[in-house]
């Protein structure tokens, strides 16, 4: 079969492998679609984490369908339509895993599948080592595949909102208008946001940036107080009861602590990956509260399955590209730029 396997910094190499069989407590899936996350493009810059064992298969939005299971598995059988996510919760037994508090264990990043060690999902075929320790979901029928396998991403925003103090009839903020920022603006909408106010960089994106559910749009680049126009529009001397923090950059994150009311909150979704200077005494003074959040649980993937099911949320525009394994580099992950696009999936099957 098909594999492409990181072998370090701007090394990824597209290889032929046998295609794997399960043991005990194992399963085969033939991957539909694999996303490909910012994580992967960050890895093959040469951005990855200590406990990364290379060479690695990347891939850990995985969606595909059983084709062969091990002694001991009855939880799916051949033919099943599952989405593959990181660790359910981890053999060792941490004490967060005994919380069922599953998504921050301490062990999930260095188990996680594409991630840590484990061959991920760039293939044709790809092996889930531990059922039991897997987090697998499966896709209701009627749902297409290419909708269920932007649960990474989606849930990461779902999670987020359902982390912070939202209600129903607060006005909100978001800044970041990608995959993430859009995905939270879509589950605002949906969960009774009164005003959107999204912040982007983009003129270009406002159309469908309107189109996920934002009331008004501000291009933070352009504009030359985010904050003032924030109060102006909600009529407000005081800003936003909530920001949430989607683009996962220093400006962003200051531009959010701008707009949040004294008391409010800022709920940063995802990772900012740089450092950068804050001054924590304006904190001290309007004691804003801040909310980081990142990994989503098993049931607010099955709550996006639901909702999508449902007609309750959509995303539309969402995928931006499917390539084949071979085109992924060159298309895409190595590209010069990867402008205009939310979110590519590599199709193996191509």
């Amino acid at each position: 079969m098909k594999a492409l396997a990181l072998y370090g910094k701007g090394d990824l190499r597209l290889e032929e492998r046998p295609v794997p069989h399960p043991g005990p407590n194992q399963l085969v899936v033939k991957i539909d679609y694999v996303g490909i996350c910012g994580t992967d493009v960050e890895f093959y810059a040469g951005h990855y984490p200590p406990f990364i064992q290379l060479p690695m298969v990347l891939g850990h939005e995985n969606s595909g369908t059983v084709v062969e299971i091990g002694e001991g598995v009855t939880e799916f059988k051949v033919g099943d339509r599952i989405l593959c996510g990181p660790p359910s919760a981890c053999e060792e037994g941490c004490p967060l895993c005994k919380e069922n508090r599953t998504n921050i264990c301490i062990n999930g990043f260095p188990s996680t599948a594409g991630i840590g060690g484990p061959d991920g999902g760039y293939c044709e075929y790809f092996l889930i080592r531990d059922v039991k320790h897997t987090m697998l979901i499966p896709v209701p029928e009627g749902l297409d595949m290419k909708d269920a396998v932007l649960f990474d991403v989606v849930c990461v925003a779902l999670h987020g909102i359902r982390m912070s103090k939202f209600k129903v009839g607060d006005d909100v903020v978001v800044s970041g208008t990608g995959s993430i920022g859009l995905s939270a603006i879509q589950f605002l909408r949906a969960a009774g946001a009164r005003r959107i106010i999204a912040l982007g960089t983009s003129d270009e994106k406002e159309p469908i940036i309107r189109e996920y559910g934002a009331d008004y749009f501000i291009n933070s680049k352009t504009c030359p107080d985010v904050a003032a126009e924030v109060k102006k529009i909600l009529g407000s001397t005081v800003g936003a009861p909530i920001v949430y923090e989607c683009a996962g950059n220093p400006a962003s994150f200051n531009t959010c602590v701008s707009c949040v009311k004294p008391g409010g909150q800022v709920v940063v979704i995802g990772t900012i990956n740089q450092p950068f200077p804050i001054q924590p005494g304006s904190f001290s003074i309007h004691e804003p509260e801040f909310q980081f959040t990142f990994v989503y649980t098993r049931e607010e993937v099955e709550m996006y399955l639901d909702m999508l099911q449902r007609g309750k949320v959509k995303f539309p525009g969402m995928v931006t590209g499917v390539v084949s394994l071979e085109d992924a580099v060159p298309k895409y992950i190595g590209a010069p730029s990867r402008r205009g696009h939310l979110k590519v999936l590599i199709d193996p099957s191509l």
